[in-house]
């Protein structure tokens, strides 16, 4: 009985189902690994075996491996199983319990039923020589108490003199002041009201002719020896520098007030040029006259400087359309009101 015993746990590392004729049939089911959640126990893989009384055909592998491995024919090891049921079914009747070894142990139960209990053996070749282990549970603190455990542990961090930058403690009281006045300055001031902030639009057109106020003083700008003055620069007291026209030379002196002397009815004019030299401005005259425009002196102021008139008009948009037609030949030319 032994060596049958020894034969059937040999096929169940290879099969599934092992059939003992007359008997019964071992049957092999896969388990995968389990961990039990309170004994903390980890098992392998394995092989669970079960028998099933119905399994009474001689499917022909047990007899096969007996006649293979003990070098006897069919016949004979037929009834090596045959022997060995009935030492089985013996023992059963007499209530005794039937080991096989590897395998498990047969018995009765009060129904008088064939019973198997398996035994620890693992015939799943994947996990051979893996056993069943212990580990303890892993304790882990809570987190609040980890986080107050970690500040109780740490003593007082003495509190560090903080290192006085004086660079940058004298750059702020230098920058400070500084840019407070930029800023209150012109808010406080008239800096920003004379300001033409249309210069400062790059987009804006260059060809637009705009006539300029003129301060009721009867000031102009001008400059030395120059032969014209920019609309734009009417009011302005900044010295300003004109192209020179030939044969004519430019004065350069800085801007000055003059008294324009014309006919009260006439209270726009139309000024090519300011000369400090009286030849200077008959000679220009005589260009302006050359060219078929009408041009005089209207006047000299306390310095002394001429001022060359291209046309005495009543109104302003006489005086416009005229100086749109004469800045086609003097380009510099600008309006000026009495």
């Amino acid at each position: 009985m032994q060596k049958v015993d020894k034969h059937i746990s040999s096929l169940l590392y290879e099969h599934d189902c092992v059939i003992v004729p007359n008997l019964g049939g071992f049957v092999a089911n896969y388990a995968p690994a389990k961990i039990h959640p309170t004994q903390h126990t980890f098992t392998p893989p394995s092989k669970n075996i079960v028998f099933n009384k119905n399994l009474k055909n001689n499917d022909g592998l047990l007899a096969n491996h007996i006649t293979l491995a003990e070098g006897i024919n069919y016949p004979n090891a037929l009834q090596h199983i045959q022997h060995f049921v009935g030492d089985v079914n013996a023992e059963l009747k007499k209530g005794s319990k039937v080991k096989i070894d590897e395998v498990g142990t047969l018995f009765l139960d009060v129904e008088r039923n064939i019973q198997f209990e398996p035994s620890t053996t693992n015939f799943l070749l994947d996990a051979f020589g893996l056993a069943d282990f212990h580990s303890p549970a892993i304790k882990r603190e809570n987190l609040g108490k980890r986080i107050e455990k970690e500040f109780k542990d740490r003593g007082a961090i003495p509190a560090e003199k903080k290192k006085v930058n004086v660079k940058r403690i004298v750059a702020l009281t230098v920058v400070i002041p500084v840019l407070a006045a930029m800023i209150w300055i012109p808010l406080k001031t008239d800096l920003l009201k004379n300001v033409n902030y249309s210069n400062l639009n790059p987009f804006a057109s260059k060809n637009t002719v705009k006539e300029q106020p003129v301060s009721t003083d009867h000031s102009v700008s001008i400059s030395k020896d120059t032969t014209s003055v920019p609309a734009n620069l009417a009011n302005t007291t900044e010295p300003v520098t004109a192209s020179l026209v030939e044969p004519v030379k430019a004065d350069t002196t800085a801007v000055i007030t003059q008294e324009v002397i014309s006919d009260s009815n006439f209270k726009f004019h139309v000024v090519a040029g300011c000369f400090k030299i009286e030849s200077n401005a008959i000679n220009f005259v005589k260009q302006l006259q050359s060219e078929n425009i009408n041009a005089s002196i209207i006047g000299q102021n306390d310095e002394g400087l001429f001022v060359v008139s291209c046309g005495d008009y009543a109104t302003r948009k006489q005086a416009t359309e005229s100086l749109q037609a004469i800045r086609s030949t003097q380009p510099n030319a600008w309006l000026y009101k009495n």
